[in-house]
């Protein structure tokens, strides 16, 4: 059990989070609100039936609570709220700074035209920076399983958008099976040439093969899980090196079932191997869990101590997509707070 001293540590350390997707991170009263906002009949009336709802015992009963989820999202206005509410979530748990997937295929397949997505976005950042003294950019994710010509106009949309909606990024999501990461290889391609950010989720639901794939023909700067990697000791070693960010979710792993426990899930060897892992939520109200329940439970798990509770957090900020300007005064503002908390809070 965590002592209380700890506990109050990670909850006021400065943290960032870099794997969440906005889509998947609407809360239970804020879905019954859109369900509401366009007359959408829900299968539960209240947020403790929401609650039960979010209770999926496999990947496809998974994905269609995310289907659900997503329906209730048809305007700016609605896109609006779900990405003020990630702010005041962030502010709530010491993130000051959050880089958030959305996938447009998601909404591209309901008819829902790209500039209510973005316009919506670009308007809750906006309420996020003034209200909530929370930075957010987005990374516009492909979804693995459309078509590379779709994908390549993806990363079109997202450059033309990049300033209004501070798209810092492309990504890639959905199904690893059957659907290799070099198959957008052309839209990866684009985005660096036009100077996007690049990162793939790989190596959750397939091995260590899945990363190679998503480092070698993408050429990506980060992994978003990555976990499967520790299968592969050169892998590894090659992660080691580079210092490839690793964007770790671990209670989202063992909730999918990639991992029985977070006892049996790799996250500590990772770190000790030397790979930079920082500690993320996913999609927060469908896997029961924040990013501080992340921290509770690998340090919990692991007898961690503030010092490698600060590395973990650190590590967030050292994989964030700020210029290397900003990003030294995010480390060096971290590093005094950090040291000041722990005065208090351990002396």
């Amino acid at each position: 059990m965590l002592s209380p001293e700890l506990t109050t540590f990670i909850q006021r350390i400065p943290k960032t989070e870099l794997h969440c997707h906005l889509e998947g991170a609407i809360q239970p009263k804020t879905l019954l609100e859109l369900a509401a906002r366009h007359g959408i009949a829900l299968p539960f009336s209240d947020e403790e039936g929401a609650r039960k709802f979010y209770e999926f015992t496999s990947l496809n009963q998974f994905l269609e609570i995310f289907a659900l989820a997503c329906s209730t999202l048809r305007t700016a206005a609605d896109f609006e709220t779900i990405t003020a509410d990630l702010a005041a979530d962030a502010h709530r748990q010491g993130i000051p700074y959050r880089e958030v997937f959305f996938t447009y295929a998601y909404h591209q397949r309901r008819s829902i035209p790209w500039e209510e997505v973005v316009g919506g976005i670009a308007a809750g950042r906006k309420i996020a920076r003034e209200k909530f003294g929370v930075e957010m950019w987005f990374i516009a994710d492909i979804d693995r399983t459309i078509s590379p010509q779709d994908g390549i106009r993806t990363v079109e949309m997202a450059n033309a958008s990049r300033d209004a909606a501070g798209i810092i990024g492309i990504g890639l999501d959905s199904q690893e099976i059957g659907y290799p990461a070099r198959r957008h290889k052309p839209a990866y391609d684009l985005a660096k040439q036009l100077g996007l950010r690049r990162v793939a989720h790989a190596g959750e639901d397939v091995g260590p093969g899945s990363v190679w794939d998503a480092l070698m023909a993408l050429d990506i700067e980060r992994v978003d899980h990555g976990v499967r990697s520790i299968d592969d000791p050169e892998l590894v070693k090659l992660l080691v090196e580079r210092q490839t960010p690793l964007t770790v979710c671990p209670l989202s792993n063992v909730e999918l079932k990639v991992y029985p426990s977070i006892a049996a899930h790799p996250v500590k060897r990772l770190l000790d191997a030397g790979v930079l892992v920082m500690l993320n939520s996913d999609d927060p109200p469908m896997f029961h869990c924040d990013v501080l329940d992340n921290y509770y439970a690998v340090a919990d798990t692991y007898q961690l101590d503030a010092d490698a509770i600060t590395q973990l957090a650190r590590n967030s900020f050292k994989a964030t997509f700020q210029s290397e300007t900003e990003k030294a005064s995010s480390l060096q503002r971290f590093d005094t707070e950090a040291a000041r908390l722990k005065a208090e809070i351990f002396h």
